[in-house]
């Protein structure tokens, strides 16, 4: 009698796990409605592994038409305005909504050509630490096709933007590696770009109010072929928005504080921005500390923040009458 052909079998049961799990999934592209909007995208079926977490989001429908229409024309995007009114998010939720990859660079001032271009990193080769080149996350972004989002790019190293240039020809993406000679080009494999930045730039008196951003060239601000003003939301947007982030929260505290939020923004005696997320981070602590606790939640979230003493003044004033307390609780 022949003994059994136990390993054998065992192996070429290994190798069928390991062609199963090799076949990687067919893609397609869906017509897809995105929510609270006529905007039709197309959506990846499945959504790629590295697709941005779906988190709840109110989609403005003219920033996402001005948006579909740019991805449509291959341009690079920029989103501008004040802070805390969903210049980052945006993007971020087209890209989780389609099923798209995306992949955020924050361009402060410790990102350097290196983190986006490559560098040599110490290896062990046969026994013998040498440099070996590892590749930047822009160029594996590139060759990959995947979306970037350039994140406060107006804080930007000089250095930094003159690499990005080339990157940003939206006829003629491309970036050369010094260290290896290689040019690595992106061209109809889905890579994207879209950066967003408080300023344009070379605007002096938003400049002022952001400290820490710079100046950027004509040549540099016109490789970005739309550019899209994201400003304040009216209070039924806001009350809206609010509301799908903290649905916990008292309602009749939510319209108060975009109450506030909107008498704040139109008094010429407030100098200060009067974010969305401001709104959000007050509605939060309002959640845990109850109704009882609105001034309190007001002090730790807004008032504190304020430089200003006129600000403040101003900030009181508005929140007591709004709420219905004495100004002399806070």
């Amino acid at each position: 009698m022949s003994k059994r052909p136990t390993r054998p079998a065992m192996q070429s049961e290994v190798d069928a796990v390991r062609r199963v799990t090799s076949v990687k999934p067919k893609v397609t592209f869906v017509d897809h409605t995105i929510p609270g909007t006529s905007v039709v995208m197309k959506r990846r079926v499945p959504a790629h592994p590295d697709a941005p977490e779906n988190r709840p989001f109110i989609f403005p429908e003219d920033q996402v038409k001005d948006l579909d229409i740019g991805l449509k024309c291959g341009m690079n995007i920029m989103l501008t305005g004040p802070t805390g009114v969903g210049k980052t998010a945006l993007p971020r939720a087209i890209c989780a909504e389609l099923g798209l990859p995306l992949v955020r660079f924050n361009l402060d001032g410790e990102t350097r050509v290196s983190n986006l271009r490559g560098m040599n990193i110490p290896a062990a080769k046969d026994g013998v630490l040498t440099l070996q080149f590892s590749l930047g996350a822009l160029a594996k972004c590139m060759k990959d096709g995947y979306a970037v989002l350039l994140d406060e790019i107006d804080a930007a190293l000089p250095s930094v933007r003159f690499v990005l240039q080339p990157v940003l020809e939206e006829d003629n993406r491309s970036l050369t590696i010094p260290e290896t000679g290689e040019t690595i080009t992106a061209l109809d494999n889905g890579f994207a770009v879209f950066a967003t930045g408080n300023t344009i730039g070379f605007r002096v008196t938003q400049r002022a109010a952001y400290a820490g951003t710079n100046m950027m060239n004509a040549a540099f601000l016109d490789r970005f072929g739309m550019v899209i003003g994201v400003d304040y939301p009216t209070k039924e947007q806001e009350y809206a928005r609010v509301l799908i982030n903290v649905p916990g929260c008292d309602t009749d505290i939510i319209d108060g504080i975009c109450r506030v939020a909107e008498e704040l923004r139109s008094d010429d005696k407030f100098k200060s921005d009067f974010s969305t997320r401001r709104c959000v981070q007050w509605a939060r602590l309002c959640e845990h500390f109850g109704t009882e606790g609105v001034l309190r939640a007001a002090k730790a979230s807004v008032l504190r923040k304020l430089e200003m003493s006129t600000d403040a003044r101003v900030a009181r004033e508005i929140i007591c009458h709004i709420f219905g307390y004495d100004e002399s609780a806070l």
